[in-house]
């Protein structure tokens, strides 16, 4: 089966990023295959929901990583703002069942911020846009 080269180098690159094996989650955090699959520092990979999916390709589009409850709003309009801290809680609970913490905290009065290291394959943050076209379509 071959590779893509972009999902290769994200792998060879988060294979090799400090802390990558560890566990610990100051480690490279990733996505892949076009923002639907979350890579922990630990290795292990886990499917997104497209709420999920929308928060991550909102935090690679933030400079500093800060997540606005604004710019969430902006990228689902067809959530609210119990949905999409629903949809955090359980994304959390979801990655600390895999045994890890996500670095993913919440900000009162501004929304959330992602203190991890965060990258993506070539492509991953291009596809927010096509996510958009695709829901409004």
């Amino acid at each position: 089966m071959a590779i893509p080269h972009s999902a290769y180098s994200f792998t060879h690159h988060a294979q090799f990023a400090p802390n990558a094996g560890s566990g610990g989650n100051d480690g490279w955090w990733g996505l892949m295959y076009q923002g639907w699959v979350l890579v922990m520092p630990n290795g292990k990979h886990l499917n997104l929901t497209t709420i999920e999916r929308a928060c991550f390709l909102c935090l690679l589009a933030s400079p500093q990583r800060e997540l606005a409850r604004e710019a969430l709003a902006q990228a689902l309009p067809q959530s609210n703002l119990r949905t999409i801290n629903v949809s955090i809680s359980r994304l959390r609970k979801k990655v600390r069942d895999m045994g890890i913490t996500l670095p993913l905290h919440t900000v009162h009065g501004m929304g959330y911020v992602f203190l991890g290291h965060l990258i993506a394959e070539a492509g991953a943050s291009e596809a927010k846009y096509s996510a958009q076209y695709s829901k409004n379509a």
